[in-house]
């Protein structure tokens, strides 16, 4: 049992050390419409790119995007001008209602979109396509069905499936030969969106590192998963075992318990002393290091008064290395709480006899 025991430490001690190893992840920059919360919005994503499609837009970058939409068909030639009289619509609605995302039309060109980003495609595309038919004129039809990820969908209408991370990539590849004319305020706009078009799909994946990590040693790491959580209720219990044996004896100390990290668990004494203008905590917490006792003032303010006031009390702290006080004692994990709960009935004692005084 005990060989048993040593090695199924052994083989947490092994997963640890491979977690360790692996690469660390470097957080990207979030582009703009990520801070906003709307890297995902469709109708918004479409509404940009209509805007980079103009020729004519204030951007300045000409017929780039339009040229890499046409470049992607094997039948255009690279580079291809798009043509005279550009002209681009959003929901454009065909004969029998539906609204077609983006429709692109040039002397040379009718070119219609379909803008997918998270939702199926359940859209009426041969409705679109007899729309597309009917109104090209013998001019180029194209279709394109732009997704997150690649599809077959629309391939019996001759959509032809441009994934976003693909299209971006076009543009890029373009991009030396417009950007000499471009404004900057709209370029700067135009390259943070198209991080934003990649961005969708990376930020969907785990690291690969990591994954296989966890189909390698998918055991071990439900097994530590289980003990750590049972590790977690055991730490919760003792802080409640605690407080059980300390008597709060004045209304200007409340009780409370809460998690302050994902190994630690805390036994909370609100202490309101009106006299001082003064509210902090004094927080009993437990850890896999063991039990410590610390001060702090729930709102970052000067802790110049707690200092004072803890030394009149004669309550012995030092200072932490972030913020707050600690107090010197410190206690193993297993440590008996008959041992623990005296230093902190101490310490609330004093704080309960000076609100009476």
């Amino acid at each position: 049992m005990v060989q048993d025991e040593a090695a199924r430490l052994q083989n947490f001690e092994e997963l640890l050390d491979e977690f360790r190893q692996l690469p660390g992840g470097v957080e990207r920059p979030r582009t703009f419409m990520e801070i906003a919360g709307y890297p995902h919005y469709e109708n918004a994503c479409s509404n940009i790119l209509a805007f980079f499609m103009d020729p004519e837009g204030p951007h300045g970058l000409g017929t780039l995007v339009l040229d890499a939409l046409l470049s992607v068909e094997d039948s255009v030639e690279v580079g291809r001008v798009i043509g005279g009289n550009v002209s681009i619509e959003r929901e454009v609605a065909t004969g029998v209602g539906n609204r077609i995302d983006i429709l692109i039309t040039s002397d040379d060109h009718a070119i219609l979109i379909e803008n997918k980003i998270y939702a199926s495609v359940d859209n009426p595309l041969d409705d679109y396509t007899n729309y597309l038919n009917q109104m090209a004129n013998g001019r180029s039809e194209h279709k394109f069905l732009l997704t997150l990820y690649p599809t077959k969908e629309g391939s019996e209408w001759r959509f032809r499936n441009l994934v976003h991370e693909e299209f971006v990539g076009h543009i890029r590849s373009l991009l030396d030969r417009y950007i000499s004319n471009a404004d900057t305020l709209y370029l700067t706009m135009f390259l943070d969106f198209l991080s934003t078009l990649e961005n969708l799909r990376k930020g969907s994946r785990m690291d690969q590192k990591f994954v296989e990590l966890l189909a390698r040693r998918s055991d071990d790491v439900e097994a530590f998963s289980t003990n750590l959580q049972r590790f977690r209720i055991e730490l919760k219990k003792k802080v409640k075992d605690l407080q059980g044996l300390i008597y709060v004896r004045h209304s200007s100390v409340r009780a409370g318990t809460g998690s302050r990290a994902t190994l630690s668990y805390t036994s909370v004494h609100v202490i309101d002393i009106a006299a001082e203008d003064l509210l902090f905590h004094v927080n009993t917490s437990v850890s896999p290091q063991g039990w410590e006792i610390d001060f702090d003032i729930p709102r970052k303010s000067d802790y110049s008064k707690l200092s004072e006031f803890l030394q009149r009390l004669k309550i012995p702290f030092s200072d932490r290395e972030r913020y707050g006080f600690i107090h010197p004692s410190h206690f193993d994990y297993d440590e008996d709480l008959n041992q623990i709960s005296p230093l902190l009935q101490e310490i609330l004692d004093k704080l309960a006899k000076y609100q009476e005084a």
